[in-house]
């Protein structure tokens, strides 16, 4: 036996036993309830979401904020309807203290700014006032020194993110059908010019 034989047999070997060792179910049929089935892997019903972090009334700004980022309009529903404040709500319970001081604050600070234009909070303001708050917000928004720049730049994003992974977002608005097997693929139909 030559050294080439006995150095391939023994990487063969120790490759095989890494793999029983790493993957124990290596090579193994999987059992039956992991295959592939029409009825739903859970056997509960979807329950409906429970705000984890803020208050009612924080998110009645909240949901007011995003509505009025993404608002709906005659394509599609907008980020209330598309529940985007559950999306914020699940993201700042489960971030450090920081984070929840900070959406606390940016909160808190746009009431502010709502009171002392227009004397009541934001969600009670008229979609003309609420635009003129936001546009305070966001003023120089790649200006991130003050605190009302630095929470509109994150309250934009995160409600752009939570708009486009909801199903209102993807399905209606950018309306994604999923993933389907072509029966044909035509390839490319431009012709060559002479």
């Amino acid at each position: 036996m030559s050294d080439s034989t006995t150095r391939r047999g023994a990487i063969k070997k120790l490759v095989e036993a890494a793999a029983a060792t790493a993957f124990p179910i290596y090579g193994q049929n999987p059992p039956p309830e992991s295959h592939h089935s029409p009825a739903p892997v859970t056997k509960q019903a979807a329950s409906a979401y429970k705000f984890q972090y803020f208050s009612a009334d924080q998110l009645r700004t909240l949901d007011a904020l995003t509505e009025t980022i993404i608002p709906a309009d005659d394509h599609s529903l907008g980020a209330e309807a598309a529940a985007v404040s559950e999306y914020i709500d699940a993201i700042v319970a489960d971030g450090p203290k920081t984070t929840q001081q900070f959406w606390d604050g940016g909160i808190f600070l746009v009431n502010k700014l709502a009171q002392g234009s227009f004397g009541k909070f934001y969600e009670d303001c008229s979609a003309e006032e609420q635009i003129a708050i936001m546009s305070e917000l966001a003023g120089n928004e790649d200006d991130l020194s003050s605190p009302e720049h630095r929470f509109y730049a994150a309250l934009k994003r995160a409600t752009i993110d939570g708009y486009y992974t909801s199903k209102i977002g993807i399905h209606q608005e950018l309306q994604y059908q999923g993933n389907e097997a072509l029966g044909e693929f035509p390839g490319c139909q431009h012709t060559e010019q002479a």
